[in-house]
C-alpha cells in the first residue's frame, strides 16, 4: 500500500482523488485491475492539457499581434499622429505621460515631439513638500521641449519656503525668453521679488500673463514692477489683487485685460475690493488701442484730484475697439465713474454684477442715456433692483438703447420682476427695445410664464418689432408647465435650466 499513495499534488481535482480512493479500495479484491496504468494515463492527459493551454494562450498573443500591426493607427503617418498628441496635450497635460505608455512607437513619437514637453506646472497634483521631485521633472521638460515655447504655472501655495521658489526661477530664467504663457500666484510681495529678479529674459515671446498674489501680509507691503522690459505679443493680462503698477511697459497687441480680487478671501478682516488708481488706469486704457475685453471685478478706484474727470470740459478716453466690459460686484459710484469718463464706440457687450450688500444699484442707469453706445447689442444685468422707483431709470436706459437684440436680467434682490417690466415689453407702438430678439432670465422667483407669454404673442407679426427667438430660464422655479408649453409654440428656442 505505500508504494501507491500519492500526494496531494499528484492526485488534482476533487474527482481524481475520489476515483483514486476508489480504486485503492477495491486492490483488497483480489480479481480488480492494477491502477497504476490509469494514474499514468491521467497525468500524460494533465500534461497534453497544460500543452494545449499554453499553445491556445500563444496563439491567442499572435492574434493579438496579428491584429495589431494592421490596426488603422498605425496606418496614420507620424506627423499626423505628432499633432493629435499635441492637441491631446494641450486640453489636459498630463496626458504626456499616458502616451509615452501605450507601446513603443508612441513614446518614441513622444520623446520626438518637443511641444508635448513644453508645459511645466506646478499645482495640486505635486502637493506640499515635492518642489526638489518637481524641480527635477522640470528640467527633464526643459530639455525634452528643445526650442519650443513654454507654458509656465507656477501657484506657490504648494512650496514651503521662499528658497524652494528661488531655485525653480534659476533654472527656468535662461529658458524664460521662449515663454508664451505665464502664471505665477505668490503669497506676498517679498515672494514676488524673487520672481521679478529671475524674469529678465520674459517678454520676447510672452503673449499671456497672470499675476496673483495674496491678500494677506501683501497689503502692507511695497509692490514692485514685474514687467518693464518690451513684450510686443503680450494679448491677455490678469492681475488678480495686483496693482497696475506690476506692469509698465507698453502693450501694443493688449486684447483682454481683467482686473480682479479673489472672493475667497473676503473676510471681515480684509477689504472686500481692491484698490485701482483710476490716474494709472485711463492712460492704461488711452495707450492700448488695440484693447477689446476689458472685466474689473471686486473693484473700487481711488482718486487724487487730478484726474481728468475733475475739469470744466473733461475730454473722454477713448477705446476705440473695446467689444466687451464687464463689471462684477462693483459699486454703482465706481460704475458711475467709469461710464463718465470713458467713449465706448465699439462696445457690443456689457455685463454688469451689482455688489449685492450695496445699498444704491441703479446709479449708474442714469448715465446710459448720456453714453454713447452705438454698437451696444447685449445688456446683461445681475443682482440688481429693477422694482418699484428703480424701474423707471431702467426703462429710460432701454429707450435710449433701441439697437439691443439681447437682453438678461438675473438675480434682482429681492427675488422679485414683477409684472410692469414685461407689461412695457408687450405694449406699442413705440415698442421698448423694438430689436430684442433674445431674452434671458435667471433667478426670478415670481415668473410664471404668463408675461413672457404676453411679450412673445404681443411681438409676433407686429410691423417694426422684431419678434422673440430665444428664451432661456434659470432657477426660475415658479414657471407654469402648461403655459411654457404655449410659449414653445411662439419661440423658436426655449431652454429651462
Amino acid at each position: 500500500m505505500t508504494d501507491r499513495i500519492l500526494t496531494w499534488m499528484d492526485l488534482g481535482t476533487w474527482d481524481d482523488m475520489h476515483t483514486v480512493r476508489t480504486v485503492i479500495d477495491e486492490e483488497t479484491d483480489p480479481n480488480t485491475i492494477d491502477p497504476r496504468p490509469i494514474l499514468a494515463e491521467i497525468v500524460e492527459i494533465d500534461a497534453r492539457v497544460s500543452e494545449l493551454e499554453a499553445e491556445l494562450a500563444s496563439l491567442r498573443v499572435r492574434r493579438k499581434k496579428i491584429l495589431a500591426s494592421h490596426a488603422l493607427i498605425d496606418r496614420i503617418p507620424a506627423e499626423i499622429l505628432s499633432r493629435v498628441f499635441e492637441l491631446g496635450v494641450h486640453d489636459h497635460m498630463h496626458l504626456v505621460h499616458m502616451i509615452s505608455l501605450v507601446s513603443r512607437q508612441w513614446r518614441e513619437l513622444a520623446l520626438q515631439t518637443p511641444s508635448l514637453w513644453s508645459y511645466i506646472k506646478l499645482d495640486y497634483h505635486w502637493g506640499y513638500s515635492r518642489s526638489t521631485q518637481f524641480q527635477q521633472k522640470m528640467q527633464l521638460y526643459l530639455e525634452r521641449s528643445q526650442a519650443t515655447k513654454l507654458l509656465v504655472d507656477l501657484d506657490c501655495r504648494y512650496l514651503d519656503l521662499s528658497q524652494e521658489l528661488r531655485a525653480i526661477m534659476e533654472d527656468l530664467a535662461p529658458h524664460l525668453g521662449r515663454c508664451f504663457s505665464f502664471r505665477v500666484s505668490v503669497p506676498d510681495w517679498e515672494w514676488m521679488g524673487i520672481v521679478r529678479e529671475n524674469c529678465t529674459n520674459l517678454g520676447p515671446s510672452l503673449e499671456d500673463l497672470y499675476l496673483r498674489i495674496d491678500p494677506s501680509d501683501a497689503e502692507d507691503q511695497t509692490p514692485c514692477t514685474l514687467l518693464s522690459h518690451p513684450c510686443p505679443r503680450l494679448t491677455s493680462i490678469v492681475l488678480e489683487h495686483t496693482p497696475l503698477t506690476c506692469i509698465r511697459t507698453s502693450l501694443p497687441a493688449l486684447r483682454k485685460l481683467s482686473l480682479i480680487r479673489d472672493q475667497r478671501y473676503v473676510s471681515s478682516t480684509s477689504p472686500s475690493r481692491i484698490g485701482i488708481s483710476f490716474n494709472e488706469l485711463l492712460p492704461l486704457l488711452d495707450t492700448t488701442p488695440t484693447l477689446q475685453s476689458l472685466v474689473i471685478q471686486s473693484a473700487t478706484f481711488f482718486l487724487t484730484g487730478t484726474e481728468p474727470i475733475f475739469a470744466a470740459h473733461p475730454v473722454l478716453t477713448s477705446i476705440p475697439q473695446l467689444t466687451h466690459l464687464a463689471f462684477h460686484y462693483l459699486d454703482s459710484p465706481t460704475l458711475s465713474l467709469f461710464l463718465s469718463s470713458t467713449s465706448l464706440p465699439a462696445l457690443h457687450s456689457l455685463q454688469v454684477q451689482m455688489d449685492s450688500s450695496a445699498d444704491e444699484t441703479t446709479a449708474w442707469l442714469s448715465l446710459l442715456p448720456m453714453t454713447s453706445l452705438p454698437a451696444l447689442r447685449l445688456l446683461d444685468v445681475r443682482a440688481c433692483t429693477l422694482d418699484g422707483a428703480s424701474l423707471p431709470p431702467f426703462i429710460r436706459a432701454l429707450h435710449a438703447l433701441p439697437q439691443i437684440t439681447a437682453l438678461g436680467l438675473s438675480s434682482p434682490p429681492s427675488g422679485m420682476l414683477g409684472n410692469k417690466l414685461f407689461d412695457l415689453l408687450a405694449a406699442g407702438p413705440p415698442w421698448l427695445l423694438p430689436n430684442l430678439e433674445a431674452l434671458c432670465l435667471q433667478s426670478c422667483r415670481d415668473l410664471s410664464g404668463h408675461e413672457v407669454l404676453r411679450v412673445a404673442n404681443a411681438r409676433l407679426g407686429e410691423r417694426g418689432v422684431s419678434p422673440l427667438k430665444y428664451l432661456k430660464f434659470s432657477q426660475c422655479y415658479a414657471l407654469d408647465p402648461e403655459v411654457m408649453d404655449q410659449v414653445k409654440r411662439i419661440v423658436p428656442t426655449v431652454y429651462l435650466v
